[in-house]
């Protein structure tokens, strides 16, 4: 198992115990420095999505910074695609990597169908790079949402 099905795995077992079955973390240099579970459920609000909570933990631990060069050598591990204010937020963060398992059309009977691609909005954002890792274990994150119906 590689570094990326590592966490990822992670990622999917946060989902699991979500409100709704989403899960994600943020690591820095091989350390989880944030979690969507720190301390809320992923319900709060229309905004508190996982990869949110992510980015805010992540934020606190690095004493609130993480736009830019605090995002260098961050990778996100999403149990899911990001919906497109997720990815807005992750460029804006200057996070160098996403990987995630579930598409968003994976998700659609789940939640919605809200269908902007991460990788369409990374490849309009001209000033921020990242990498993208597309469908790292897939079925089991797959499997998670299937069974939050």
């Amino acid at each position: 198992m590689n570094e990326d099905e590592k966490f990822i795995d992670i990622a999917i077992e946060l989902s699991k115990k979500a409100i709704y079955p989403y899960g994600a973390i943020i690591v820095k240099n091989g350390e989880i420095i944030g979690r969507s579970d720190k301390d809320v459920p992923v319900s709060k609000t229309a905004f508190s999505h996982a990869e949110l909570r992510a980015i805010e933990d992540a934020m606190e631990h690095l004493g609130g910074h993480l736009c830019a060069e605090g995002g260098k050598d961050c990778v996100i591990y999403s149990s899911c695609e990001p919906c497109a204010m997720c990815m807005g937020a992750i460029l804006y963060t200057g996070i160098e990597k996403l990987v995630y398992g579930a598409t968003l059309e994976d998700s659609k009977e789940c939640v919605n169908d809200i269908l902007v691609k991460a990788q369409v909005v990374a490849d309009n954002c001209k000033n921020r790079k990242i990498e993208i890792v597309k469908e790292v274990h897939r079925d089991k994150a797959v499997e998670v949402l299937k069974n939050a119906k």
